[in-house]
């Protein structure tokens, strides 16, 4: 039975089954080393109230994974679990067991104890008893290494505190080599494995005081002999402290910071000769880290904890105390680790200014140099809750009993994403935290998550491998430190749900390869190897987002159609885990929204459906079949309803299977059921039978649909539920909510009898109310539904006519009629329901449904209060009441906050403008600002279209301001005509105000005028006028309409030489050419200004002559009439 035990070689077939890409023979470290390679099955885990984490820890809230204690499904041996109880809960130290190797151990006293850590869930556990070598001092699972042999059990070596050496080849014989290392009077800290050849298997001791020990076990000799040498040590100062260590020996000691706590292995990768080993080993204790090479025997480097991380634990001491001073620092270094090519360091300060304790990271870099700086630096994020077990006097309370883990994939990879981060294990805690990808600009902790052990347990050890954490506590056995998405709390507890998974992927044709890709890394994903389940997704990630939706339904279709046995419970249970887990599946992948949003056309649908509906689909199946079962068992005559239900959908279906296979398990053939139903209600509502039976069987129908409609509604209620967008297409739209409008009118019709109880009727009206609202809410396209309304209606019920109007706006029905049948309707409506306050309902609705004109033709004093916060037509009910100031005030409002098409602002400012005219106060300001904004529009409306489309490619109707007219003006193309469009616009604007910003934008206008010439190439003034400045300056000299405009835009000749100095400097001529010029054009100006004043004070005085033909001849004219004409002053 012992061989069978050790070779377990069915445990090796399910760990190859189960996790293939794993090597078997990869021999890794013990704990000390922090490489064990261990592979597990995982089922089960610790799950804490959500109440309990609030109130005892601060986890990052924005992240969506929980920490969890994975429970293994590895049950202490008999021998282990008497040896706990017999010495006592309290009595276990937490450093007595661990694993490694695929295999666990446990010292007791005297004793070790071996189990296998890879067996099936069928096999027992039991363990190997091995006595331990005598000593005065305990042992602790560190002093012990178990490791793989070539072929056959696993070996064990064992070094007691005192240097006593005992090693098993073959840890079922009781054949063992012993051998006494001198150890000078120190203690064993750790044994960890080495490496292994053909002839020898290498292991390192480590002392407390930090002397390295190589010992050699033969691996040819029966016995295993021992060989060993000191490689390294620490010298002792002081000619006192060494007779000290002669005379009591150098057992550790928590006060003692020079003592050393852990040791690291690192490995050089480069060395390609097996004949030595070329290795460092790096000792930490409290205060200290050192180097040691072993091939060379020598100290590499040591580094001094407090020189190295005192000014940052001091920064971040002021930081948090508010810049108080920090006196009489203490810093303690509890456990380091590798990490992306560096050593992460666990270390923990306290001041005298406070009593708690801070827990710091630090990484450094590693080579054969020591460390002067660190790479970064943090504060390790902690309730006072968990600091409490700590005391600051008591060093034993910390030193030696916080450990930092750090897996293998988690250490290599240069992001902590997808993995279970770095875990620091408290004595009454567990903690895991992500660090920054970029290390060198980021100080802030990502993820940091903290859960206690349970309630009552104890811990009594710890492992590391190459994936995961592990901790081994008294009554909840071996556990998983994990990070997995929130909503793994729906996991089984039976092999049954995965072994489904590989049913289904060996089920899979070979050519569709992408299925079975999917298959697998959800099957990885479910069974929480995480790294596995992204490896296995990859080639997917290629596909179009419709062929991996697709992908994903054909998966669910699958799982939803699988046969399921007698009782259904347990397999519908099971479908109902994939169909969530697989929304944390595309989530953790980072495909969720590759899937939710993509459309796909079904073959059995009417329109395309998104991602994010066919997942809630499926959840809502397997929920639709679970309720109609639990629904089914209570009465046995409901189970008979439901076998002629699946008859029926068998005619449907054109499927004729077995009354389970239709119902439980070709689930994608669930959403004819009502159609089935309605079916059966419809025969029995036609044939000649038995009125209360008949009754009684239709309550029995509308029940079973009432629960089918309730199933959905609560799926979708759920806060795991997949959230579909509001419009996307549902399954239920189709043959269920028609399925649904057939019943409700049936049940209707029965609503009409006399004969029926009060009770009765009670009863089958709040069904039918229910049905009609799943109905209603199921219809894709815009509902009408005045059949069902009016049908309340006629049965007098008004209420729920009113209620089912309100939440499902169903006036449409009443607004279609023509204008008078409308009207009389509408106000019949009104007096009906003026206690429901039917008239702001209907207000309201016209409004939603932008009916503006049918809402204007409402009147009423409410309506008009209603109508002032309707701001895009409340100008126009002021209009109707006359209030032409407030609708000036109103248009004005909506023109300034228009701003996307100018031809509609421009019709705001004009109808404001004529608002306010037609007002008896004649508002000035809306008035004048009116103008000044149809003139700007005005000058907006000479710009070419062209230009516009250019510039504004997506809108070019949109409104400009002054200072976007001027600046598109000057990058037309046709210089000149840019110029005169923006210096117009300058000049009306000016005749409105004058300001230094408008003066600015005309210099400016000016200037880029001038700039557009190359002077050089200009020899006579003559030219000068054909050049875009003087182009401009001649078309003002031109220009009689707008003299009094224009004379204002006329530049300073000495401002505009100033600022285009530079490029007038080309031409010695050119100053004196742009000065005359607009000299000769301000002349010009005025001299025509003046000429028109002559003329308008001639125009005065002017008499004309009217000829007398134009005088009735039979009238006299009078004294006055002359024949001449004085024009009116």
């Amino acid at each position: 039975m012992m061989h069978e035990w050790l070779l377990a070689s069915n445990a090796t077939k399910a760990s190859e089954r189960i996790n293939p890409a794993w090597d078997k023979d990869t021999v890794g470290k013990n704990t000390c080393g922090r490489e064990n390679t261990i592979k597990f099955h995982i089922l089960g885990r610790l799950v804490y109230p959500a109440n309990l984490w609030a109130k005892w820890f601060s986890s990052n809230p924005t992240n969506d994974l929980d920490l969890v204690l994975d429970r293994l499904p590895i049950d202490y041996p008999a021998l282990v679990m008497e040896t706990f109880l017999s010495i006592g809960k309290d009595e276990v130290v937490d450093d007595c067991a661990t694993m490694g190797n695929g295999f666990c151990w446990m010292v007791s006293k005297c004793n070790v104890f071996v189990w296998n850590a890879e067996l099936d869930n069928d096999s027992v556990n039991i363990a190997v008893q091995l006595p331990l070598p005598p000593s005065g001092l305990p042992y602790s699972a560190r002093s012990v290494v178990v490791y793989k042999s070539t072929s056959g059990p696993p070996g064990v070596l064992v070094v007691s505190a005192e240097g006593v050496a005992r090693h098993w080849p073959c840890v079922v014989s009781s054949i063992h080599h012993e051998v006494v290392i001198d150890l000078a009077s120190e203690v064993t800290l750790s044994v960890q494995f080495l490496e292994r050849s053909p002839d020898a298997t290498s292991f390192l001791l480590t002392t407390t005081s930090g002397s390295i020990y190589l010992l050699h076990c033969s691996a040819v000799s029966i016995r295993g002999q021992i060989q060993w040498e000191k490689v390294a040590s620490r010298e002792t100062p002081g000619i006192g402290k060494r007779f000290s260590s002669i005379i009591f020996g150098s057992q550790a000691s928590a006060s003692d910071s020079s003592h050393v706590t852990n040791s690291l292995i690192f490995r050089a990768t480069h060395s390609t000769d097996d004949s030595y080993i070329d290795a460092t080993v790096v000792t930490i204790s409290p205060n200290s880290l050192r180097a040691y090479d072993i091939w060379n025997k020598n100290l590499l480097w040591t580094v001094n904890i407090r020189s190295l991380l005192d000014a940052y634990i001091n920064d971040s001491l002021k930081r948090s105390s508010r810049g108080s001073p920090i006196t009489d620092l203490n810093v303690w270094l509890l456990d380091a680790a590798k990490f992306r090519d560096g050593i992460l360091l666990l270390s923990v300060a306290n001041h005298d200014n406070t009593a708690d304790m801070t827990f710091f990271l630090a990484l450094i870099r590693f080579d054969c140099s020591a460390p002067s700086d660190v790479m970064w630096f943090s504060v390790v994020p902690m309730g006072k809750s968990c600091l409490r077990e700590f005391e600051v006097t008591n060093e034993s309370s910390f030193i030696g009993r916080v450990f930092l883990c750090v897996p293998g994939l988690t250490a290599h990879s240069s992001s902590c994403k997808r993995t279970d981060g770095v875990v620091i294990i408290y004595p009454q805690y567990i903690q895991s935290i992500y660090l920054p990808d970029d290390l060198e600009k980021h100080n802030v902790i990502p993820l940091n998550k903290v859960i206690p052990f349970p309630t009552g347990t104890k811990l009594v050890g710890h492992a590391c491998d190459e994936r995961f954490c592990y901790v081994m506590t008294v009554n909840c056995g071996i556990s998983c430190v994990r990070l997995l998405p929130k909503g793994f709390d729906d996991d089984l507890k039976d092999e049954k749900f995965l072994d489904d998974l590989m049913d289904v992927k060996e089920s899979i044709p070979q050519e569709e390869k992408a299925l079975a890709s999917l298959v697998s890394a959800f099957s990885s994903f479910a069974a929480k190897n995480i790294v596995d389940a992204c490896e296995a997704i990859k080639p997917l990630l290629n596909k179009s987002n419709t062929e991996f939706t697709i992908l994903v339904y054909t998966f669910l279709k699958m799982i939803i159609d699988r046969s399921v046995g007698s009782p259904p419970e347990t397999e519908l249970k099971r479908k109902k885990v994939v169909c969530n887990r697989i929304v944390l599946f595309l989530r953790h992948m980072g495909v969720y929204d590759k899937v939710a949003q993509t459309k796909v056309l079904i073959s059995d649908q009417r329109s395309s459906r998104t991602g994010a509906s066919i997942l809630s689909e499926m959840a809502e199946r397997v929920s639709v079949a679970i309720a109609l079962r639990d629904w089914e068992l209570t009465r046995e005559d409901r189970a008979e309803v439901l076998e002629q239900t699946s008859k029926r959908l068998g005619h449907i279906c054109d499927a004729h299977y077995g009354y389970d296979t239709m119902i439980y398990s070709t689930l994608s053939a669930i959403h004819n059921v009502p159609a089935a139903c309605a079916d059966i209600m419809r025969e029995l509502m036609a044939r000649a039978v038995d009125k209360a039976a008949r009754r009684r069987l239709v309550h029995i129908c509308a029940d079973m649909l009432l629960i089918f409609a309730n199933a959905i509604e609560l799926c979708r209620r759920t806060s795991t539920s997949v959230v579909v967008p509001q419009g996307d297409v549902q399954w239920t739209v189709g043959s269920i909510s028609d399925a649904y409008l057939v019943v409700c009118k049936i049940l209707l019709k029965e609503l009409e009898a006399s004969d029926l109880s009060q009770a009765e009727r009670m009863r089958l009206k709040d069904c039918t109310i229910r049905l009609v609202i799943f109905h209603l809410s199921e219809c894709n396209e815009p509902i009408d539904g005045h059949e069902l309304i009016i049908a309340f209606y006629d049965l007098d019920e008004c209420e729920v006519a009113v209620e089912l109007a309100e939440k499902f706006k169903l006036l449409k029905v009443c607004l279609e009629l023509n204008e008078d049948e409308r009207r009389a309707k509408l106000d019949a409506y009104k007096q009906r329901f003026a206690a429901d306050d039917f008239h702001m309902y209907l207000c309201r609705y016209l409004k939603r449904k932008n009916l503006n004109e049918l809402l204007l033709e409402e009147k009423g004093e409410r309506v008009d209060r209603y109508l002032l916060s309707c701001e895009e037509i409340r100008w126009r009910r002021e209009l109707q009441n006359k209030q032409f100031e407030q609708a000036s005030q109103s248009l004005l409002s909506l023109a300034y906050r228009e701003s996307s098409n100018v031809d509609r602002q421009r019709n705001l400012y004009a109808f404001a403008k004529l608002a306010a005219v037609c007002s008896s106060k004649k508002p000035s300001d809306v008035i004048e600002e009116s103008s000044r904004r149809l003139q700007l529009i005005k000058h907006q409306s000479l710009i070419p279209e062209s230009l516009m489309k250019t510039v504004y490619p997506d809108n070019p109707n949109r409104p400009l301001t002054a200072a976007e007219m001027i600046e598109l003006n000057l990058i037309d193309e046709d210089v000149t005509e840019g110029h005169k469009r923006a210096l117009h616009l300058v000049a009306s604007l000016l005749q409105n105000g004058d300001s230094a910003e408008l003066r600015s934008q005309m210099t400016r206008i000016w200037t880029s005028s001038l700039k557009c010439t190359e002077w050089n190439k200009i020899s006579s003034i003559y030219e000068v006028a054909g050049t875009p400045f003087g182009t401009i300056l001649r078309s003002i000299e031109d220009d009689v309409t707008s003299m009094e405009s224009l004379q204002l835009i006329i530049p300073k000749s000495e401002v505009l030489i100033k600022e285009c100095r530079k490029e007038l400097s080309a031409n010695e001529s050119a100053t004196n050419w742009v000065r005359g010029a607009i000299e000769r054009t301000a002349a010009a100006v005025k001299s025509n200004l003046d000429a028109k004043k002559v003329e308008m004070e001639a125009k005065k005085n002017v008499d004309l002559e009217i000829p007398g033909t134009y005088f009735s001849e039979s009238l006299p004219l009078s004294a006055t009439d002359n024949g001449h004409a004085v024009i009116a002053q």
